[in-house]
């Protein structure tokens, strides 16, 4: 690919950096204005699960474009809304009674916990008012996300600002965080203990929800949670009367293999659960919010007093939804999800295999971190990240926290596609292992 050329008008993430420029996209690839292509080795940020291209998605755009664009909400509903709640609450073995379909991962998290503290609300209990969720966690960018979540740096500037309502507790990292000579059943009895001192901290009857992501994103680098931890949460939540809530807009939508990561992880459901990135594969700007048949429940006998009061201007965009539904069954109809889980354990495999300085690869499906055997002052992601990118693949670069790269490839990605992302990976970090004089494996 080759830089932008001239001053640009565009609000950048950065002001020191010079952007590609892409136009163009087919399958697996991202391809440049010098028709270079670049391997889309974690599908932008886990976004792009169909690759690039697709004529069934594009179709089905272009159909409801030409049919209906936009109605909005408040007044209408649309059949493209209509059956992408549906198909998502049928999907779901029982656990969704409801869809709201939104815009953003931020917007969808902005919503569950408006919905939580609503449920608490109908029901008369006006005092829950406390969430707690984890430290290194990512939920939005928005000034509720960034409450919720516990990125450090996003954060920083915007301290001053955040809600006193979201308290943290330690991320739930076995590999990392686990005791010389701790099972992993001990190690979770420890964390549902300081989960327990929170709530005693601020008065059980005061904590609205507790929210995790169940496999944790690019601030920790893909950490699946630990063996019979979701379950615990959930006894923890139905003993203190409080709401589960899992943030799946990364993970979920088949990331990691099911359709909802927590369906790989125990099986336990909450009574919320945010979507997006591979809801809609990228083709359309959507996401959402399931909730279970007891939040629906309250909502329909409170809706007299305390009707939802939330609402966005692109509420289940027709479009939108008639891409996301397009996407939904083309996963389903061509066995995407079986090809996830193989693809995923060889891009483990070879991983493992081939990659030096390795400290760890870890993850589900087709959402894998390499977390490399560094120091602090010596971090090599970054640089990998970069290197990556000139030889002809992105990956996406975790935060400070961890000195790793995460892969999200798209779910239609073949052996050969698998072993070409891995072999520019190891070339990259031997390239720079070798400019820094270091051989180490």
């Amino acid at each position: 690919m080759v830089a932008s050329t001239g001053p640009t008008a565009i609000f950048h993430r950065s002001f020191t950096k010079n952007y590609d420029t892409a136009v163009g996209g087919k399958g697996v690839y991202i391809i440049g204005p010098d028709g270079r292509k670049t391997l889309d080795g974690s599908s932008g940020a886990a976004v792009s699960c169909l690759g690039h291209g697709h004529p069934v998605i594009i179709e089905a755009i272009v159909q409801q474009a030409r049919t209906m664009a936009y109605a909005h909400s408040s007044f209408f509903t649309s059949s493209p809304a209509e059956e992408l709640a549906h198909l998502l609450c049928s999907l779901s073995n029982g656990a969704f009674t409801k869809l709201l379909v939104l815009s953003s991962g931020s917007e969808a998290v902005e919503s569950a916990i408006k919905i939580a503290r609503q449920y608490h609300f109908a029901r008369g209990d006006k005092q829950r008012v406390n969430y707690i969720s984890r430290e290194f966690s990512y939920h939005g960018n928005s000034i509720g996300a960034l409450s919720a979540g516990h990125h450090p740096q996003r954060r920083e500037a915007f301290v001053p600002l955040l809600s006193s309502a979201f308290h943290h507790v330690s991320p739930c990292f076995f590999s990392r965080d686990g005791r010389e000579g701790e099972v992993e059943e001990a190690y979770v009895e420890r964390l549902v203990a300081e989960y327990e001192a929170m709530f005693e901290k601020l008065g059980s009857d005061t904590v609205a929800a507790v929210m995790v992501e169940p496999v944790s994103g690019a601030t920790l680098g893909g950490v699946p949670a630990a063996a019979g931890y979701l379950r615990r949460l959930r006894q923890l939540c139905d003993k203190h009367g409080s709401l589960l809530i899992f943030d799946e807009v990364m993970c979920g939508m088949g990331r990691i293999g099911t359709l909802h990561a927590w369906q790989s992880l125990g099986g336990v459901a909450p009574d919320i659960e945010t979507i997006g990135k591979g809801l809609g594969a990228g083709y359309q700007p959507i996401s959402g919010v399931l909730v279970s048949g007891k939040i629906e429940e309250a909502f329909r006998q409170g809706q007299s007093k305390t009707p939802f009061l939330s609402g966005h201007t692109y509420q289940d965009h027709s479009i939108a939804c008639a891409a996301a539904l397009a996407t939904q069954r083309t996963i389903r109809d061509k066995d995407l999800l079986t090809n996830v889980r193989v693809m995923g354990n060889r891009l483990e495999e070879r991983l493992k295999a081939t990659v030096p300085m390795l400290k760890e690869v870890r993850g589900l499906g087709l959402f894998r971190a390499v977390e490399f055997k560094t120091t602090s002052t010596s971090p090599l992601a970054a640089d990998v990240a970069t290197a990556c990118l000139t030889n002809g693949a992105a990956v996406y670069l975790c935060s400070s926290a961890v000195d790793a790269v995460l892969f999200a490839p798209p779910y239609i990605i073949s052996e050969q596609e698998i072993d070409d992302l891995v072999d520019i990976f190891v070339e990259s970090v031997k390239q720079i292992l070798e400019a820094r004089g270091s051989t180490s494996s």
